[in-house]
């Protein structure tokens, strides 16, 4: 008679398991993308309060955010532990390289994107009667070194592109798009992107919708064609660095008051000649885009 291992029953998953596993695709990408940014988003913002009220003479949350966006970015890359998960962080952060031509493509369709869809915001600007008080900073920066208010800068537009893109373009997108398609996809992070904002800013009340999907729209598509978030984390992160200081009022100034009262003027017409020019090219650059990447095996559809 012949020796033999007894055959070991399967082990069930535990509850906690089988209950996360339950819940639908779209449901657990939420909850998964909507940590990352929030676990993310932390060490940054209490680096720059701490500086500011402690020794906001010298920048050092410059480098406790370069720190820590290297390990955030390492940790979701698919490196540490537990090594079960490292290649479901992997696949779904979608942060590899990519072929230099599709770089090249995906930063000119995405920064003439940008720009059209910040020429939508500037019109619903002054269709939505958003006092211009909605816009300010959360904090004087004129009270601090020049230095130390360009280094927060930095810090929180490096978060932003980091962490945003991670969640909402990495994790939460990734699972949706695998299950539903890229079109589902791209509209549930849209929405997402655009809840969150409304909860931590004050001009993103409902009228500004259409401007988050829209840039939504942007980086959901460049994730599309060149198969990696690294093009949609370089131009969200630059893109704050230069729109924040507008925004907030530290450099120059912009426009919100209504165009019922202003009548049709040469701002209001700017705006929407901005969005128009600048979307058709960018759609022509995002057609460019696809036919670059469908030519680079290692681009167009990365673990789809």
């Amino acid at each position: 008679m012949e020796n033999s291992k007894p055959i070991q029953p399967e082990r069930r998953p535990l509850l906690i398991v089988r209950l996360w596993r339950s819940l639908p695709v779209i449901l657990r990408a939420i909850i998964v993308g909507e940590l990352v940014v929030s676990i993310g988003g932390v060490p940054p913002q209490l680096a720059i309060v701490a500086n500011l009220r402690t020794s906001s003479h010298l920048p050092w949350l410059l480098v406790v955010t370069a720190i820590w966006l290297w390990l955030f970015w390492w940790y979701l890359s698919g490196r540490g532990w537990p090594k079960r998960t490292a290649e479901m962080r992997r696949r779904d952060l979608r942060g590899g390289p990519i072929p230099g031509r599709v770089w090249i493509w995906a930063l000119i369709a995405g920064a003439l994107g940008i720009l059209s869809t910040l020429g939508l915001a500037a019109t619903i600007a002054r269709l939505a009667n958003v006092p211009h008080e909605a816009f300010k900073a959360p904090v004087d920066f004129s009270a601090y070194p020049r230095v130390t208010v360009i280094a927060a800068l930095l810090a929180i537009s490096a978060t932003a592109g980091v962490v945003e893109e991670a969640g909402f373009r990495g994790f939460m997108l990734s699972p949706i798009q695998r299950r539903h398609g890229w079109t589902t996809a791209i509209l549930i992070t849209g929405l997402m992107f655009f809840f969150d904002h409304q909860l931590s800013h004050a001009y993103a009340t409902f009228a500004f919708a259409p401007f988050f999907l829209a840039i939504s729209a942007v980086h959901g598509l460049l994730v599309r064609f060149s198969g990696s978030i690294r093009p949609s984390v370089f131009l969200h992160g630059l893109a704050d660095f230069f729109l924040i200081p507008f925004m907030y009022g530290l450099v120059g100034s912009f426009s919100v008051t209504p165009v019922w009262v202003t009548g049709f003027d040469a701002n209001f017409a700017f705006c929407i000649a901005l969005m128009l020019i600048f979307g058709v090219a960018a759609a022509a650059s995002f057609v460019r885009l696809a036919s670059v990447a469908l030519r680079e095996p290692n681009a167009l559809g990365r673990d789809a």
